[in-house]
């Protein structure tokens, strides 16, 4: 089964720039299971499609953790 989840970023850590967006992409792509990545610094999102059989949502969470990020997940309506 395929979800798509959002997250947004809400510590003191920002996504700033194209970079950072690239950097937090290229990362969770490297996690089994993540099929997307779409991040934008201007409304500070990031919208993650996996495959539940191949990975978690915590998982992703803990990703963006190590990479400084503090989000929150977005309730799927």
């Amino acid at each position: 089964m395929v979800k798509v989840q959002t997250f947004t970023v809400v510590g003191e850590e920002k996504l700033h720039c194209a970079s950072c967006e690239a950097r937090v992409g290229k990362a969770l792509r490297r996690i089994p299971g993540v099929h997307t990545v779409i991040a934008d610094h201007q409304t500070q999102k990031i919208e993650v499609t996996f495959s539940l059989n191949e990975t978690a949502e915590e998982v992703i969470q803990d990703r963006l953790e190590a990479l400084g990020y503090q989000v929150k997940v977005e309730v799927s309506s």
